[in-house]
């Protein structure tokens, strides 16, 4: 788990849990949902004694999400996928229900071609869930006594996860946050902090977090913004601002004097009580000081006139919507089937191929062991399966130490407390109690997540094993054992067989980030598309430094080399000085020659990483004309260029 503090910039573990499990506007109903859409499937699947009230439990947790309209498409996607799988099933249990030497097969091709169209097809998790439900099915075939029950177990997995859902969808609109406040509450989260962090000179430690918390919100905004925006709501444009603004402030010096962190402070302020208002607040805090001064100091830099500049976009944004459709919606690139690299890149497939046999080689394990209940492991390898070994690591840490601490307390509950119960009432109580409590981990950031999930299964897999209260702690330890195989069949496979490195994904991530940091460069007055694609570059970088951590020395040496790439820091800096160019008090007098060699520069760097080669060395320094003899403005951009000069010598004397 020191992972998890040296992801959030070195802060120690306790801190970083602590944040995560933190009390925020908005969790205490979204734990509430969950545990109640728990608690009614559990009284559905008693009532009306429908198979594997575990998984019916459990698919609560897996179609919440953090505002109605997602959930609503999670669960639409979820009853396509189990609709279509089931109708698949049917057909191949009419030809290899007696047949192993074909079923096998078949259950290898379904899990290749879910966990292939996972990473490349449009609808990867509709093809995703669905090659799941088929491989579940099919590997229950040598338990079943006939093929009547198998037919019936088989349509009423269809009941097991579709009355979840429903039940989930009916909560979720009547008690559900809207898209618009969800989007509200982390905006004005983002901003609160923003703003102390001001206060207490720690401005720059949280930007790649806020940053990371705003970007999802840019698909919800752009599927629910109003034809006439209103003031205060918050809409493409404003989290555009926000992010670019996010980025700038990467290059503002350690040491602002209190007066400019406090005009700052009162301008993210102003942001804040202009969410919600039909009317734009009045600015109190200082003007921003004249362009004839800008380069005379910290104050009057041009990165402090392009933070100046963003915040003031931003409050122009929320406080006066532009009721036209964004320009640059027209420059994104229409959706395609599969990405660019489906079949191109080998990647997709030793993936898919590394899964399949950490399934396979799970399914034989406790088959020829004649262990039925460990039958979890296949669904452990399903979801512990990620692209890289970080990302695989990191999950199987959370699942472990989920399933551990889920199947401790039904353990207890087994022993101590279900002896003492009489109704399904009081089996309700305790569900929605443990649910609470799972749901609140659950609803972390992604480093803390899925061991809230996993709690939840465990717990679902030990408390429900049939419609009375438990009395066996096998079953328990079976479905336990079966997590603990599939992690391990999942490790040793994705270790050994071409390894993939977070580190590799990094190199690609800051690649894309550097591209798209040379096109801002070259472009500055046209670059919103392009700032775009360098934040989403950056915040992918951010995140996959974090799961380096968890990959240790798991790796070959080959695998884990990292020479010539740049670090994750400096490309972040660097982006923040060319948004500083890009800024439009700034980018009407940037210098035509300068910026073009210094966005070749970035462009030939891009290729240099993605190709493992040394970057190239800086470009030669402008020779700058005498301050006295150019105008405020060009004096402005002169300076702007300057630093970022500077940012392209640190980074290419860093990667060296």
């Amino acid at each position: 788990m020191t992972a998890l503090a040296e992801s959030k910039r070195s802060r120690p573990f306790l801190e970083v849990f602590a944040a995560e499990l933190a009390p925020r506007r908005g969790r205490w109903a979204a734990v509430a949902r969950i545990a109640t859409g728990s608690t009614i499937a559990v009284v559905i699947a008693m009532i009306f004694q429908i198979p594997q009230p575990t998984y019916m439990a459990y698919i609560v947790f897996l179609i919440s999400k953090d505002e109605k309209n997602a959930t609503v498409t999670a669960a639409l996607g979820a009853s396509i996928a189990v609709t279509l799988a089931i109708l698949l099933v049917l057909g191949l249990e009419i030809i290899d229900t007696s047949e192993p030497a074909l079923r096998l097969p078949l259950m290898a091709m379904a899990t290749f071609a879910a966990m292939f169209t996972a990473r490349t097809f449009a609808l990867g998790p509709i093809s995703y869930l669905a090659g799941f439900i088929i491989v579940l099915l099919q590997s229950v075939v040598d338990d079943v006594r006939s093929p009547e029950v198998l037919t019936h177990l088989t349509l009423w997995t269809w009941v097991v996860v579709c009355v979840p859902i429903a039940v989930t969808v009916v909560v979720d609109l009547l008690f559900g946050q809207a898209a618009a406040t969800f989007m509200d509450r982390t905006v004005l989260k983002v901003l609160m902090q923003w703003e102390r962090s001001l206060a207490n000179g720690d401005y720059r430690e949280s930007l790649s977090e806020w940053r990371a918390q705003l970007l999802p919100l840019l698909e919800i905004a752009q599927h629910s913004t109003e034809k006439r925006p209103r003031a205060g709501r918050i809409t493409v444009p404003v989290i555009r601002a926000l992010l670019d603004a996010l980025v700038i402030f990467e290059v503002l010096p350690d040491d602002l004097p209190i007066a400019v962190r406090d005009e700052l402070a009162g301008r993210l302020r102003a942001c804040r009580q202009a969410i919600g208002s039909d009317a734009a607040p009045v600015m109190t805090d200082s003007p921003a000081p004249p362009l004839q001064f800008a380069g005379a100091g910290n104050e009057q830099s041009p990165q402090m006139i392009a933070a100046r500049s963003a915040l003031s976009t931003l409050l122009s944004a929320i406080s006066r919507p532009v009721a036209s459709p964004d320009k640059t919606e027209a420059h994104h690139p229409p959706r395609q089937l599969f990405v660019a690299d489906a079949f191109s890149n080998p990647a997709n497939w030793q993936f898919a191929l590394k899964t399949t046999m950490a399934v396979m080689i799970s399914y034989a394990t406790y088959t020829l062991l004649d262990w039925p209940g460990m039958r979890t492991a296949i669904v452990t390898c399903f979801f512990v399966a990620l692209s890289s070994l970080g990302e695989t690591v990191h999950k199987l840490l959370l699942r472990l130490s989920g399933a551990v601490i889920g199947g401790l307390i039904s353990g207890l509950c087994i022993v101590f407390v279900l002896p003492h119960f009489t109704d399904i009432g009081q089996l309700c109580l305790l569900i929605f109690a443990v649910s609470l409590g799972a749901a609140w981990v659950a609803t972390s950031s992604e480093l803390l997540s899925y061991a809230g999930m996993q709690i939840a299964f465990a717990f679902f897999l030990g408390i429900l094993q049939g419609y009375a209260p438990a009395t066996d702690l096998t079953v328990l330890r079976d479905r336990v054992a079966g997590i603990v195989l599939g992690n391990i069949a999942i490790t040793i496979i994705f270790s050994t067989f071409w390894p993939q490195s977070a580190r590799s994904a990094i190199r690609a991530a800051l690649a894309d980030a550097l591209r798209a940091t040379g096109e801002v460069i070259r472009r500055p007055r046209d670059a919103a598309v392009a700032r775009m694609r360098a934040i989403q570059a950056l915040v992918r970088a951010d995140h996959l430094r974090t799961l380096t951590l968890f990959e240790l020395r798991m790796l070959p040496s080959h695998a884990r080399e990292s020479h010539n790439v740049p670090s994750v820091t400096s490309v972040e800096r660097l982006a923040a000085a060319a948004f500083v160019i890009a800024t439009d008090a700034i980018s009407p007098y940037a210098e035509t020659a300068s910026a073009a060699r210094l966005a070749a520069w970035a462009e030939s760097a891009a290729d240099d990483v993605s190709s493992r080669r040394p970057l190239p060395a800086s470009p030669t320094p402008s020779t700058a004309a005498p301050e006295s003899a150019i105008a405020p403005g060009a004096r402005i951009s002169q300076h702007a260029i300057e630093e970022l000069e500077s940012e392209v010598r640190h980074v290419a004397s860093a990667a060296h």
